[in-house]
């Protein structure tokens, strides 16, 4: 996994919880590039791309600051000194936290590297307690290097994928946020200060993830056999409904139901099938049409999908049932005909 690092600089954000007072230190120099700064820069990178708060996103339309601006006039020409300016951007979002009595400042790194062919720029928010060991040099931040990285947690962070950005007609996410708010969503601040939008709504990770769970290999149950689809989809269901405010994260569901080596299934099967999702997410309303209602009387079982039980569908009435389908009642017409044919026979 070979990686390059173009520039990368730390400045930090003083600001402490419950105070509306922030200041900015910032480092005179970028950093040394070197084993240490080229390691960290590839941590960080897998600990963005494997967390299970990342958000796909894009910058908002028709809408520039500092931040974008910077970024843009960095992209264009990247000079030392266009890329230092562009970290200062880091001042747009000092305003912001001044007015979010709650925010905490930390170290805030940015990077522009490539790793396997793709380009990436990277601003990574990081506490004390990150694992990271950040020292100060007259006017320069420095990276220790006599300390082992362990990346424990990463607060915020937004990445760009620069290929995707700048090709044309791609019409993927481009920008990865992620956040370490406990109800999962990224702070209000901090995409102001990146201009993220366009970020995957949870009703359309519900149906995304529907989608897979009704499509993908079944699973084995205990006894390594392969369990009905229908039942599979009630499992699910009840899986997600008894998390704690519904929320999934698709590696962990996949580890439950796939087994702990199979972390990924969900995951790789969105993949192969070009299904953009969240790794973690609160399902919808919709999720009710994963389950399958199985009723029977003498002679008749019927096995339908919740969000087929309506008028144009299957109408229950008071009294009656009433199946809308052309296609079931051309086939139950054909095999009932063909079964009176076997017995005039």
């Amino acid at each position: 996994m070979p990686l390059t690092i173009h520039r990368i600089i730390v400045h930090y954000l003083d600001k402490q919880e419950r105070t509306t007072d922030a200041d900015i230190d910032y480092s005179s120099e970028m950093l040394t590039i070197d084993d240490f700064a080229t390691k960290l820069t590839d941590e960080l990178h897998n600990s963005i791309s494997a967390n299970s708060s990342i958000k796909n996103a894009a910058f908002k339309e028709d809408e520039t600051n500092s931040f974008t601006i910077r970024l843009n006039d960095y992209l264009e020409d990247a000079t030392d000194d266009k890329f230092v300016l562009f970290s200062k951007s880091l001042d747009l979002l000092k305003t912001k936290v001044e007015k979010q009595s709650l925010a905490k400042g930390g170290y805030y790194l940015f990077s522009d590297y490539t790793i396997n062919d793709s380009r990436y720029v990277a601003v990574v928010l990081l506490r004390k307690k990150s694992g990271i060991n950040i020292i100060k040099e007259g006017s320069e931040y420095k990276l220790d290097g006599a300390e082992n990285i362990n990346i424990d947690k990463i607060a915020m962070a937004a990445r760009l994928n620069y290929d995707i950005f700048n090709a044309i007609g791609d019409d993927r996410k481009y920008l990865a946020i992620i956040t370490t708010q406990s109800d999962g969503e990224v702070s209000e601040y901090f995409k102001e200060w990146v201009l993220a939008a366009g970020m995957i709504k949870n009703t359309v990770n519900t149906d995304r993830l529907m989608k897979i769970i009704k499509t993908i290999d079944l699973p084995n149950d205990e006894e390594g056999n392969e369990i009905s689809r229908s039942d599979f989809q009630r499992a699910v269901y009840e899986y997600a409904r008894t998390n704690n405010r519904r929320r999934v994260n698709i590696y962990n569901m996949s580890e439950h139901f796939f087994g702990s080596d199979a972390k990924t299934a969900i995951k790789d099967f969105a993949d192969a099938n070009d299904i953009v999702l969240d790794p973690e997410f609160r399902v919808g309303g919709k999720w009710k049409n994963l389950i399958t209602i199985k009723v029977s009387v003498p002679g008749i079982i019927l096995n339908v999908d919740f969000d087929k039980i309506n008028e144009n569908d299957v109408d229950v009435q008071e009294d009656q049932i009433i199946i809308r389908s052309p296609e079931l009642a051309a086939l139950l017409t054909r095999r009932y005909n063909n079964a009176t044919a076997l017995d005039e026979q």
